[in-house]
């Protein structure tokens, strides 16, 4: 059904949330990240967007993660169903897969790194998807390793309806976000990519990127 990593670059505490599934218009239900606190996924037979905004202000009040989704499965009657994950600003990660996901699924929970996906092709789209994304994290930067985990799902054949909406999330503390969705197309993951890449080469884009205030330079125009 989905595929889904939650990653933080650790030097300058970037959160980053990527995502695919055979439905349409999954970036308003799965990934949601609030940046210094915590980035989470949100998915499975029945996705609760409740999960992940919960879970997010539990992290904002300082509660441990796996304390934070412990509460969340315990209140949960419906989370069998669901597919939940949970990342705060360090680093740290805990999630769960309810039994009545539609299989294959599969979750992955490492400091700094969460993958996870239920409704796959096969039980080798996850440790694809960590190994794609380790690979070229030392190579390129944080989008470009969640695009290339993206990718990686989808050669070992990803959701097993094929893909037809993505989306990826990045920001740091204080900086500019990228956020980035394809809602409706054959080859969602594929269009994600090509948008990326063009917004990459769009000199006036960056150029209007590099005059907006961030918390490091807050007053450039």
């Amino acid at each position: 059904m989905t595929f889904s990593l939650i990653a933080l670059a650790r030097d300058s505490r970037t959160l980053g949330v990527a995502c695919a599934t055979g439905g349409p218009a999954l970036g308003g239900f799965v990934p949601h990240l609030m940046p210094g606190v915590g980035a989470a996924i949100t998915q499975g037979f029945s996705t609760s967007v409740m999960a992940a905004e919960e879970g997010l202000a539990r992290l904002a009040r300082g509660e441990p993660v796996v304390a934070a989704v412990d509460a969340l499965r315990r209140r949960d009657h419906g989370e069998a169903w669901r597919q939940v994950a949970l990342m705060d600003a360090s680093g740290q990660a805990a999630g769960w897969t309810g039994d009545e996901n539609v299989p294959v699924t599969g979750l992955h929970l490492a400091p700094g790194l969460v993958a996870a996906g239920n409704m796959l092709a096969s039980d080798e789209v996850v440790p694809a998807m960590v190994a794609a994304y380790r690979q070229a994290l030392e190579e390129q930067g944080l989008a470009h390793a969640l695009l290339a985990a993206l990718l990686a799902a989808q050669r070992h054949g990803g959701d097993h309806r094929g893909t037809r909406s993505a989306a990826l999330k990045v920001r740091a503390p204080g900086g500019l976000p990228l956020d980035l969705r394809i809602d409706d197309a054959p080859d969602a993951v594929a269009d994600l990519c090509a948008l990326h890449q063009r917004l990459e080469q769009d000199a006036d884009h960056q150029a209007f990127l590099e005059r907006l205030p961030t918390l490091d330079d807050p007053h450039r125009h």
